[in-house]
């Protein structure tokens, strides 16, 4: 039987160069992608780069600083960023925000410390960002 281009999966090496390109953001826009059959690669590729999985109460960042980070939920993943979300100059919360945004402009997914939900992390590719403006992705 056939299988449809559209389910194909490409060579080793050229999907493991195209998963790097994505998760790393090398010329493509990152967000929400649907993997289908390359959803375990992704997730190896995600390793590979620098990736860890972790918690977002384990990541341990300051104020001003955000780390790129991924959501794995079956065959989706939704890129964003692990950083501090400033209300008052007392009151903040740490969170996952999704690239991805809602009708009301607001995260379409948000993970607070207290979710038991894991991300995919690189720390070393953390940047530093005006915490009073959070609204710029990478």
């Amino acid at each position: 039987m056939e299988s449809s281009h559209r389910d194909a999966v490409p060579d080793a090496s050229i999907l493991a160069d195209a998963l790097d390109d994505l998760i790393l953001g090398r010329g493509v826009k990152r967000g929400r992608h649907h993997l289908g059959p390359a959803a375990a690669a992704f997730r190896a590729r995600l390793s590979v780069t620098g990736f860890v999985e972790t918690r977002v109460a384990a990541v341990d960042l300051e104020v001003g600083v955000r780390v790129p980070a991924w959501l794995l939920r079956g065959a989706t993943a939704d890129f964003g960023t692990v950083f501090w979300e400033l209300f008052t100059d007392t009151f903040r919360r740490k969170l996952f925000g999704s690239e991805v945004r809602n009708a009301k402009g607001d995260w379409d997914v948000v993970l607070p410390t207290s979710s038991l939900e894991t991300v995919w992390v690189n720390e070393a590719l953390a940047e530093s960002y005006d915490a009073s403006r959070p609204v710029g992705m990478f």
